[in-house]
């Protein structure tokens, strides 16, 4: 048993409580932004709108060869981190979401059992589902979708209308916050809920 094995509830557990804090962030941002919080905002904005990219890693780590995961899937993910890197300022979402990631690639640094590679490929398909029903649901209804605190005024006075707009997550910020509070809870409920199977089923992994 290599140490991502040995560990790995460790890991999910941990990787469950940076969905978790993801959420809570996006949350405090929507309810209750500060003034020179704009940035973080767009930050959300552009995170959850790359995340259709990168969510697809866990599978793609886990269903190849170590050779290809780490020679060919981890480089270019880690292109996408860098082009999210130059679009938003470095800030504690940024770090956040990266922590996420390399979470969803940590089976690529190791061959690991049968078990654990059924655990990342459903969990994979379960967020890219999510992602692309939650993004009809919010931008379908962004007009019914409460402002709380990213009103217009606060948006001009906080800075936030003199970024680049680059979609409607970033032009609306409030379906982006919305979309992220609801996505990364849900990750964080079925990664722990992943994890607890597993534990019941250690030798083949079943819902």
């Amino acid at each position: 048993m290599n140490i991502l094995e040995k560990y790995d509830r460790q890991f999910a557990y941990t990787g469950a409580l940076m969905n978790l804090s993801l959420a809570i962030q996006a949350f405090v941002l929507w309810t209750n932004p500060s003034i020179d919080d704009a940035t973080k905002i767009y930050s959300i904005a552009v995170l959850v709108g790359f995340e259709f990219f990168m969510v697809h890693s866990g599978v793609f780590m886990a269903s190849f060869p170590r050779k290809i995961s780490l020679f060919i899937f981890f480089p270019l993910y880690g292109a996408f981190a860098l082009v999210i890197n130059q679009m938003v300022d470095g800030n504690f979402v940024l770090y956040l979401y990266l922590v996420v990631v390399f979470q969803r690639m940590r089976l690529a640094f190791s061959d690991v059992n049968q078990a654990l590679k059924e655990k990342a490929i459903l969990y994979s398909g379960y967020a890219a589902i999510l992602w692309i029903f939650l993004v009809m649901i919010v931008l379908f209804n962004h007009n019914h979708i409460p402002l709380f605190g990213l009103t217009e005024s606060y948006l001009k006075m906080s800075g936030y209308r003199d970024l680049h707009s680059i979609g409607d997550f970033t032009k609306n910020p409030h379906t982006a916050t919305a979309f992220a509070v609801l996505y990364y809870l849900f990750l964080a409920l079925t990664e722990f809920n992943l994890t607890r199977s597993l534990i019941k089923n250690p030798k083949r992994f079943r819902l």
